[in-house]
């Protein structure tokens, strides 16, 4: 590799030139990737749900209402000029109001009163609109804006799934750079405090950032992204490959210690970190790509981002870096400093202090954490994931407290069979959820033919062999009641049916996704523990070596997802199945960190001995990465305005810095419990045994944290 690296670094200028050519090419193709923001989109094709709402749309044409728009301070005529104006809006495929469901020719006091107040409260008119899965938050604007301009106005409220989504969608660009100010601000302070000069932060978020780059603009291959995906990736990639730049500035240091000549050291840096963070990216590429095996396919879609990114990262590190910092290294040279951590041998005494402690709290704890993180409450849809202060939220408040909470849902059944459709509306309607049902025998009657009714009517209820039954029930959203009734329709659905019935909605979709995930956190964690043992197994040779480290690092995982349970907190399916591969990815870079130079120092000195010093010299580089990882999380968890991304940011964040803990006090200790085990089931592992004279391990001319340029 040394004869390949030497090539590198020698036309580093067509490297670099290479590197930004292709880089310019991703930051273009970025704005043509498409985010999705609709979590239903995600689930499975084979879902129940999926398929009906892709039959309903193939036949139909139009999906079920998803948005509401509530006016107030309006007349009766002006309420039906203004949704006349609103089905001529891009963007909108529908609408349905109290005029499609009374005479507003006649006075509304003689009319059915329910049917009313479930579009009128005496205030303003409810209307329901079906928007394309297109719209965006300024087709949202304007027909805020066109209300508004209705004579009488006053309050104009909207919300919806289509309105929430949009609202999502808006704030990516927002959030994102929230989140990449504060990661670029963490990265610059911390990396700064642990290295020696002021340009190494610089050219390490250089080199990071053209690999950010090059995986948001690779997406365009994907098509579409999630908006988490979009969200987090890059946040993560930046904090994990912190890890490999680390490696290979330290190692840097080392050479030059040992070579005057810049070329031939850094020559020797890449070809001694290569391995390492091959062996660390692979074991995090792993780790990512396990969440592909879920059936919800959000899995796969952040999987694959956070995989690529690694992958990304691996190559801009490995080749770009080296020659970056070689190119600059007159300014490194230039803008050093003195280190401000210069021991952290107190830390390592504290360590092993605490050590036993530490395992007997873990012991204690690994069963009610075990437990407690199978039984965390899960929230599925859009409207968990509004923050209070939105303006959909406060909207959502507002029409819920005029009308009440409802779910709208659509039921297809074979036309034809009228007398199964009305004794089916009957038992719909006998429902205590029930507030309204509309379908062509309740507007028409079962003995009016099809063709005598308008013609844009008829084939929004009847169509395809198909007869459409819309049914609005008082449930609040993914709420158990909805969840129940789900599966109540369902079953009244096969009790008078002999198939051919589809049911859609949004419960119902968040009740299929809720079926979807319950298996998949155990598939992600089993597929991210194997895949990740089996490069832990062939990197050290070794059957314990794997065992220990996803033994610590999984029990940090649980006590980290027990948290929510304890503290009665509601946490986003999402947020809580990436962590499973997140967590273990990130945190088996510092066990590997640690082990890599324990098992170096334990050929040379006992046991103790060795995993004492291996945390003292392991400190610096594990706490960069760590802290990075925490505080880049932190500010996501402070600053992005949605509450699904938030936690995220608070799961990562807390669980870096319980893996941090667990790598440093109890790592260690297992390794000196467990230290015949592993010399006994490790390839070569050459440990020092008792009466065997002791190897000093050289001394450099410089400590290693001081990496100075020469």
């Amino acid at each position: 590799m040394e004869k390949f690296f030497r090539c590198v670094l020698k036309h580093r200028r067509i490297v670099i030139t290479v590197f930004l050519i292709v880089t310019a090419i991703c930051l273009t193709l970025i704005p043509q990737v498409k985010i999705d923001a609709d979590m239903s989109d995600y689930l499975p094709a084979s879902a129940p749900s999926s398929q009906d709402l892709q039959l309903m749309k193939d036949v139909y044409g139009n999906d079920i209402p998803d948005a509401r728009i509530y006016v107030t301070g309006i007349s009766l005529p002006d309420a039906n000029n203004f949704k006349n104006q609103l089905e001529e809006q891009a963007g909108v495929i529908s609408v349905t109001w109290l005029g499609d469901q009374a005479n507003i020719a006649l006075p509304l006091e003689v009319q059915d009163q329910d049917t009313v107040d479930s579009w009128y409260d005496g205030k303003g008119y409810l209307f329901q609109a079906v928007f394309s899965e297109d719209v965006d938050q300024s087709q949202i604007d304007h027909i805020r804006a066109l209300a508004h301009q209705i004579p009488g106005a006053q309050t104009v409220a909207m919300d919806g799934s289509a309105v929430s989504n949009a609202a999502s969608l808006a704030d990516i660009n927002t959030d994102m750079s929230r989140i990449m100010l504060i990661a670029v601000i963490t990265v610059l302070v911390i990396v700064m405090l642990n290295t020696t000069s002021y340009l190494h932060p610089i050219v390490m978020l250089i080199t990071i950032g053209i690999a950010i780059v090059l995986n948001m603009g690779t997406n365009i291959f994907r098509g579409t992204i999630s908006s988490i995906t979009q969200l987090v990736a890059s946040v993560l990639q930046l904090a994990v490959s912190m890890d490999y730049s680390i490696v290979l500035l330290t190692n840097f240091g080392k050479q030059r210690e040992k070579n005057p000549d810049q070329f031939e050291a850094m020559v020797q840096a890449m070809a001694v970190s290569f391995p390492v963070i091959l062996s660390s990216a692979a074991v995090t590429f792993f780790g990512f790509l396990s969440l592909a095996a879920m059936q919800f396919l959000i899995g796969a879609d952040m999987g694959i981002a956070l995989a690529k990114g690694i992958v990304c990262s691996f190559f801009s590190i490995t080749l770009f870096m080296p020659c970056i910092l070689y190119d600059m290294r007159n300014a490194v040279e230039k803008t050093t400093h003195k280190p401000f951590f210069k021991s952290f041998k107190g830390m390592s005494k504290v360590c092993h202090a605490g050590a036993i402690p530490a395992l007997i709290i873990a012991i204690v704890l690994a069963i009610p954490a075990y437990l407690a993180s199978d039984s965390v409450s899960f929230t599925y849809g859009e409207s968990s994931n509004l923050a209070p202060t939105s303006q959909v939220k406060i909207d959502s408040d507002l029409i819920n407290k005029a009308f009440g909470e409802s779910q709208t849902w659509a039921i297809m059944v074979p036309e034809g069979h009228w007398a199964e459709e009305e004794d089916l509306i009957d038992n719909l309607e006998d429902l205590p959820t029930t507030k309204s049902i509309l379908s062509w025998s309740t507007i028409a009657g079962t003995a009016m033919p099809a063709g005598v009714g308008p013609s844009s009517q008829v084939s929004q209820l009847l169509n395809g062999g198909y007869s459409r039954i819309v049914l609005t029930s008082k449930i609040p959203d993914e709420s158990k009641e909805g969840f129940d009734l789900v599966e109540y329709v369902r079953d009244l659905l096969s009790q008078h049916y002999d198939g051919d019935t589809h049911l859609v909605g949004n419960n119902v979709s968040y009740y299929d996704i809720r079926s979807v995930t319950s298996s998949d956190s155990m598939v992600v964690r089993m597929a991210s523990v194997l895949a990740i043992g089996a490069v832990l197994l062939i990197m050290f040779r070794s059957i314990s070596i794997p065992i220990l480290l996803v033994t610590a690092i999984e029990l940090s995982i649980w006590i980290n997802e027990a948290v929510p349970y304890f503290t009665g907190e509601t946490i986003n399916f999402v947020a809580f199945l990436v962590i499973d591969a997140v967590q273990l990815g990130a945190a088996v870079d510092y066990a590997i960190i640690y082990t890599e130079d324990y098992l170096k120092r334990r050929k040379i000195t006992d046991k103790t001995t060795a995993s004492v010093d291996s945390v003292e010299h392991t400190a610096q580089p594990i706490m960069t990465s760590s802290s990075i990882l925490i505080v880049a999380c932190l500010g996501i968890y402070f600053s992005v305005s949605s509450p699904m991304i938030q936690q995220v940011g608070m799961l990562i964040a807390r669980g870096a810095l319980i893996s941090v803990i667990e790598i440093f006090f109890v790592l260690p200790l297992l390794f000196r419990i467990f230290d015949g085990f592993v010399r006994h089931t490790t390839w070569h592992a050459g440990f020092y045994m008792p009466g065997q004279k002791k190897v000093k391990e050289p001394r450099p001319t410089r400590k290693p944290q001081q990496l100075k340029s020469r």
